[in-house]
């Protein structure tokens, strides 16, 4: 279930891309803040009558502790709150997450606990309490020599008390910046994956991402914000359809941040607008 909230997030992360997605940030595990052009309080997008909001909070160390994102598609819509839990050292222990969606299924939270060894977040482990059964759904975190993660292997516990692999999600990087993400589906007759989408970022400009959060990116299951500038092109293809192209073009303040984001999506000839708060 955590996988829906990740393809929510994902889902959102594109549609502002789409519309749009702080070097001043600390590009280490502990994520951080800047106060060039202010942290970045809130951003909204909306292409037609869709929408999404993203909120943020931070502590009194410019780390975050809240993400509160609002996604109205055809005239629903599904709110995600997120608060981090963080020790004396800024690192985060626990993630407390709310949704309508969960109070649907009779839960008031769920919380996703994080391991963290070496300087590094290794697992995160959210558990989903139905009553009946004990669902969980667990993400390895595997980092290349760089420190940077490269896979994420997903692991669900369907109430038996064991795991059985699901899925993962590929990285790859062009300097500071995401070049790839590619989410595939564990088949376990064949022991092998599929395929199941692709995100390539084939373009960035040479100004400031509003939201570089290093690695922590991966623990509030936003990858797009590890990067450190701004995609102005990009793609995304759907296993078996056709491939989506992505142009981006930005205004910025006085600090190179986005102020304002407009994007073009072919096919389809779809266009979306994006503004950023501080």
């Amino acid at each position: 279930m955590k996988r829906v909230f990740t393809t929510l997030s994902i889902l959102t992360a594109l549609f502002l891309f789409s519309c749009q997605k702080e070097a001043g940030f600390s590009g280490s595990d502990n994520g951080g803040g800047s106060n060039g052009g202010g942290l970045l309080k809130k951003l909204v997008s909306k292409s037609g009558s869709d929408s999404s909001v993203l909120a943020f909070g931070y502590n009194s160390s410019q780390k975050i502790i809240t993400l509160n994102t609002t996604i109205t598609s055809g005239g629903t819509s599904t709110l995600i709150q997120e608060r981090a839990e963080r020790n004396a050292q800024g690192i985060i222990q626990k993630i407390i997450i709310k949704s309508n969606q969960y109070q649907q299924l009779g839960l008031d939270s769920v919380t996703t606990v994080m391991q963290y060894s070496s300087g590094r977040y290794t697992t995160k482990v959210t558990t989903f309490d139905l009553v009946v059964f004990v669902f969980k759904d667990s993400v390895e975190l595997i980092y290349d020599a760089a420190g940077k993660v490269i896979t994420e292997k997903s692991y669900t516990d369907y109430g038996s008390a064991s795991y059985r692999q699901t899925g993962k999600i590929d990285y790859t990087y062009s300097g500071n910046n995401l070049a790839t993400i590619k989410n595939y589906t564990y088949d376990v007759s064949s022991a092998s994956y599929a395929l199941d989408e692709t995100y390539t970022y084939d373009q960035y400009d040479n100004k400031i991402s509003p939201m570089f959060a290093g690695n922590e990116a991966f623990v509030f299951d936003s990858p797009f914000f590890y990067s450190s500038n701004n995609p102005t092109k990009s793609t995304y293809t759907l296993t078996g359809n056709p491939t989506q192209n992505y142009t981006i073009t930005y205004t910025y303040n006085a600090a190179n941040k986005p102020l304002t984001a407009s994007s073009d999506i072919q096919p389809g000839n779809i266009t979306s607008t994006g503004t950023y708060y501080y």
